[in-house]
This record gives C-alpha cells, sequence and structure tokens, in this order.
C-alpha cells in the first residue's frame, strides 16, 4: 500500500505544477525576456506552477476541462 500512496503523491497535480509546469514557465519568462520586478524566472515559474497545480488539486480537474 505504500507504494499506491507514493505513486498518487507523484503523479498528483501540485507535483505536475511544481516539477514540469514551473520550470516550462521560467524558460519561458527568459525566452521572451520579461523583466521581473523582484526575484528570478525560476521562482515566478515555480509560483505559477504551484499556483496551478494547487488549482486543479482542488478543483478536481485542469484549469478548463471538468469531468461531467
Amino acid at each position: 500500500m505504500q507504494i499506491l500512496s507514493f505513486v498518487k503523491v507523484l503523479f498528483s497535480p501540485i507535483v505536475f505544477g511544481l516539477a514540469f509546469i514551473g520550470p516550462l514557465s521560467a524558460e519561458i519568462i527568459t525566452a521572451l525576456e520579461i523583466a521581473l520586478p523582484i526575484g528570478t524566472p525560476l521562482y515566478w515559474g515555480l509560483l505559477i506552477g504551484g499556483l496551478l497545480g494547487l488549482m486543479a488539486q482542488v478543483r478536481g480537474s485542469w484549469v478548463w476541462v471538468k469531468p461531467s
């Protein structure tokens, strides 16, 4: 049962947001040369990814897709 709960945590929306969307957002911010008021692009990317992952976790789906 420990493996099953580890897999659930590993594939949760919050982990996906932080581990994939966060660095991807940071790279997009860097590539577009967006001037940030404070912090680094990685901090902003992790903030964006974490918020999107948290929103998906709370809603039970990603941003625009809601299961019926």
